[in-house]
């Protein structure tokens, strides 16, 4: 094979695009992560979704999430919460709708640690509460992880 030859079949390697190739290897993951990022809102990146699925799934995915997270300088990682006064109403109707339903935030159901999320180096913004509904944390350290077993 020539040079020139070699140099075209890695471009086209290359031109295949991440979540294809996402779609072909995990195709679980990649379903949890677009009905996350559905049922999250459009705060939540398409990455940050993608990693918080694999953190789900297993804690032994932790080194290969910090692989893929990029660090923002001017924002540290961990949960920040947006501002329900904010949102628009549609929005808020949505969110109220989701937790009349299911009592819980989309990132809370995932069970996914606020610990973890930061040992990650992922930016999540998680949904701020209605006045009127009770506070629920992102904290999900007293519920046992499920160890999976063989």
């Amino acid at each position: 094979m020539s040079g020139g030859q070699e140099s075209t079949e890695r471009s086209r390697e290359r031109a295949v695009p991440l979540t294809t190739v996402r779609w072909l290897l995990a195709p679980r993951w990649q379903w949890r992560t677009h009905r996350l990022r559905a049922a999250h809102g459009s705060a939540l990146a398409y990455e940050a979704a993608w990693c918080l699925v694999a953190l789900a799934d297993d804690v032994d995915n932790l080194p290969y999430v910090r692989r893929r997270t990029r660090p923002v300088p001017s924002v540290p990682p961990g949960v920040m919460v947006d501002v329900w006064a904010q949102l628009d109403p549609v929005e808020q109707q949505r969110r109220r709708a989701w937790l009349t339903r299911h009592g819980r935030t989309p990132l809370h159901m995932l069970g996914v640690p606020e610990e973890l999320i930061e040992l990650a180096g992922l930016h999540v913004t998680e949904w701020a509460l209605p006045p009127d509904v009770p506070s629920i944390s992102l904290v999900v350290q007293q519920r046992p992880r499920p160890r999976k077993t063989d």
